[in-house]
């Protein structure tokens, strides 16, 4: 049994539990303060983690359609470049003013 310095007893297991609560409670808190700094990380993150399925069906979807040739993008350029044409053919102006429905 050691001794205390001023001659008595050694210190009993009894007087360091308040230094060990005091150890685990500053422990704690440490982490619930790391865990509200990480509240709003977690609050952004959420929805994203949320919608990951239908991104996912999304991707696979994609993934299936059959690969469109040089063939079949110059052909749907070709057809958008007429349905352009003939839009812009000049006619009339008929201006449209929008009128809330009658009380």
């Amino acid at each position: 049994m050691s001794s205390n310095p001023f001659g008595g007893p050694a210190a009993s297991p009894e007087i360091q539990s308040p230094s060990r609560m005091e150890s685990y409670m500053q422990t704690a808190n440490r982490f619930l303060n790391t865990a509200q700094q990480f509240a709003p990380v977690v609050q952004q993150m959420a929805p994203m983690m949320q919608n990951l399925p239908a991104m996912w069906r999304l991707y696979k979807g994609f993934q299936s359609l059959p690969s469109a040739g040089a063939s079949a993008a110059s052909s749907a350029a070709a057809t958008a470049a007429q349905s352009v044409a003939r839009s812009t053919v000049p006619g009339p102006s008929i201006p449209r003013i929008f009128q809330p429905p009658g009380r």
